[in-house]
């Protein structure tokens, strides 16, 4: 809830302190121009679950789980000419969370396990790791 160049000069002291006294940051939050400028990795969740990790120049690069997906088709994109798409339906009521996936009645990709099974996170490149039990090649094929 920063002005931008208030949330600037933080990112610049912080960065400046992290080099500085070689100290790792830990970052949370919604605003990914900030993780896309001041992260080497991120790690996404939904749910209170990890949904994907990676270093962050893959991950904006090439997506694998379906929420990342939506997330960054949600942006607004100067670079781009195309219209931003907004993720479907409602985020889930954590009172009574879902046994399986919390991304499940969101997903275009959802299967009959994604509501009873939360997937294991599972490393498919180095350094990279997701949760999701349908295979990158499914979405990315959908996806196309």
């Amino acid at each position: 809830a920063l002005d931008v160049t208030v949330q600037a000069q933080i990112m610049d002291l912080l960065g400046e302190l992290r080099r500085e006294l070689g100290m790792a940051t830990v970052l949370i939050t919604h605003d990914l121009g900030v993780v896309a400028g001041f992260c080497e990795r991120a790690i996404v969740m939904y749910g209170g679950q990890v949904m994907e990790q990676s270093p962050v120049d893959p991950l904006f690069a090439n997506p694998t789980h379906p929420y990342t997906k939506g997330l960054l088709a949600a942006l607004p994109r100067l670079d781009a000419d195309r219209a931003m798409t907004p993720i479907r339906g409602n985020p889930p009521n954590m009172t009574g969370a879902p046994k399986g996936c919390p991304f499940c009645p969101r997903c275009d990709f959802v299967e009959e396990v994604c509501a009873d099974v939360m997937p294991p996170l599972a490393e498919f490149a180095p350094g990279r790791a997701r949760a999701c039990h349908r295979s990158i090649e499914t979405i990315e094929e959908a996806a196309a």
